[in-house]
């Protein structure tokens, strides 16, 4: 990868080597559905649509796409940058040399018409990927922006992290960590969840524990807020995890036992489907390999069963001229299908092993499991190194990834 962090990898894991391939029609064709947890029921409408409109609401992070009139275009109207460098948290302190590598991005939006406090404002979370990055806000008063940091907001503010990484600053060489944050509304708890992925100090005891799967170097944790105006998060911890996960955070999405996703579980993007049910669309890395992607799915965002088919996308490939690097995007509803099932877009990226310039991909499945491609291949608009926030308002969608916003015009009808 193209990213700083590939310098702590050189030294806390082993050499990329695994070879990966995807997925052909045939093995989708063959896979067996996912053992997953038991369904929820299909909650209330109030729980799944957006207030003045019978679409999904955009706050469980499942774009609707249900009244598409054809396919999702491959380009975009138009991209602007939304996210700029400008504090001193946002600079990595691994060495002096890296004092000005820019990793800012890994963006996800939502509007705060829940929970306490709602002001209408569009959130930003967002981080960067070298040490020692927490998870900063900023605010708009429209889904394009301006987005204000908390720090511009407020100027008693020192900086605009909601989440500070408690050995910020770090001494030089320590590689800890909060990034990609993935931000849902669960109307269950009336909570905010945040998603985010942390580095594990404790990554070797994890893994010669009996009891922990994996490496455990990089994972997804949890916080949880009432009230996005109050900045205020709590992330949830288990005191018993203490000796094999660093300042008691609980793991909520772990490494794996399989090779896929044996070193790190990290830049997860997780949503909430039409019938409830939680999805959390992973990407993973081997300590042997490169990033691929899968899936999980929860009854109430906590607790997670990851499909045992996993990695769904880019698995190994016999031949090393196809070796790649996948990443989770986004998932969107497209409807029912003609058997009444559920079917769903899916938006990944894939890079060419070595030569590290993400390029999106749309698929379409009803399982998450057996994952048709788009025949037109790739699309034309850029994506960064985390998953992608999508936003929609009427015939636009908006894609927030990296540092930028892009914005397509939908081929819709009315619904």
């Amino acid at each position: 990868m193209l990213i700083p962090l590939t310098l702590i990898y050189s030294i806390v894991m082993l050499t990329y080597g695994q070879e990966t391939k995807s997925l052909d029609a045939a093995d989708q064709q063959s896979a067996k559905k996912p053992t997953v947890a038991r369904s929820v029921q299909e909650p209330k409408d109030s729980a799944l649509t957006a207030k003045g409109n019978n679409r999904l609401d955009n706050n469980l992070k499942c774009v609707d796409l249900s009244d598409l009139k054809g396919m999702l275009p491959l380009t975009v109207n138009r991209s602007k940058q939304i996210l700029r460098q400008t504090e001193d948290w946002e600079h990595s302190t691994w060495k002096l040399a890296d004092k000005n590598l820019d990793s800012v991005g890994y963006p996800s939006v939502v509007l705060n018409d829940r929970g306490n406090n709602p002001d209408g404002k569009y959130y930003l979370y967002y981080g960067h990927h070298d040490p020692t990055s927490g998870i900063g806000c900023a605010i708009a008063d429209s889904i394009e922006g301006p987005y204000r940091k908390l720090a511009e907001l407020d100027p008693d503010r020192k900086h605009s992290m909601v989440l500070v990484n408690p050995h910020y600053p770090a001494p030089v060489g320590d590689p800890s960590h909060y990034s990609t944050p993935s931000v849902v509304w669960n109307e269950d708890e009336k909570l905010w969840f945040m998603y985010f992925h942390y580095y594990n100090h404790f990554h070797r005891l994890w893994e010669e524990d009996p009891n922990y799967p994996g490496g455990g170097n990089q994972m997804t944790a949890l916080a949880t807020s009432p009230d996005l105006a109050s900045h205020n998060w709590e992330i949830v911890k288990d005191p018993a995890h203490g000796k094999v996960s660093v300042h008691d955070i609980a793991a909520i999405m772990p490494t794996t036992k399989k090779s896929w996703m044996y070193g790190t579980s990290s830049y997860n993007a997780i949503q909430r489907l039409p019938d409830g049910e939680w999805l959390a669309f992973l990407r993973g890395t081997s300590n042997k390999g490169l990033p691929t992607v899968g899936f999980a799915k929860s009854k109430d965002g906590r607790k997670w069963d990851y499909f045992r088919q996993n990695p769904v996308i880019g698995g190994s490939a016999r031949s090393k001229r196809k070796r790649g690097i996948y990443r989770s995007g986004f998932v969107g509803y497209l409807g029912k299908d003609r058997r009444g099932k559920h079917k769903f877009l899916v938006v990944w990226t894939e890079s060419v092993f070595g030569a590290d310039v993400p390029r999106v991909r749309y698929g379409y499945t009803t399982d998450f499991v057996g994952i048709t491609r788009d025949r037109r291949g790739f699309a034309k608009w850029s994506a960064g190194d985390g998953f992608i926030s999508p936003w929609r308002e009427g015939d636009q969608l908006y894609l927030f990834t990296g540092k930028q916003l892009h914005v397509m015009k939908l081929p819709v009808g009315s619904k």
